[in-house]
């Protein structure tokens, strides 16, 4: 179970990646690729539907939609946290080859 340090950190690191990259907003074109839609169009799609539970909202006389950078921290960071089959970095013996014993040991 992650704790709730590995949630802030990770956030926080995000937060300041999506930051310098983008400023304190993300636009839509920009949006869709950084919340993993395959295109604008399923982005859209999922804005339509109400599927995103992040909030986006839109900017006077602005096109698009828009999302700050501190939201789509923390979305990207609970989707990364629940995800039912998270998978951990394995330990490397100094092979460079991860074996099945150090992957199996990382799991329990």
């Amino acid at each position: 179970m992650p704790k709730p340090t590995d949630f802030l950190t990770l956030s926080a690191e995000l937060e300041q990646l999506l930051t310098t990259r983008y400023g304190v907003m993300l636009g839509s074109k920009d949006l869709w690729r950084e919340l993993g839609f395959r295109s604008p169009s399923a982005f859209r799609q999922a804005l339509v539907r109400g599927t995103l539970d992040l909030a986006v909202f839109e900017v006077q006389n602005r096109r698009g939609r828009f999302a700050l950078a501190k939201d789509v921290a923390v979305w990207l960071t609970e989707q990364r946290m629940s995800a039912p089959n998270l998978c951990l970095p394995a330990k490397d013996s100094g092979t460079g080859i991860n074996t099945t014993d150090e992957i199996a040991e990382d799991i329990t």
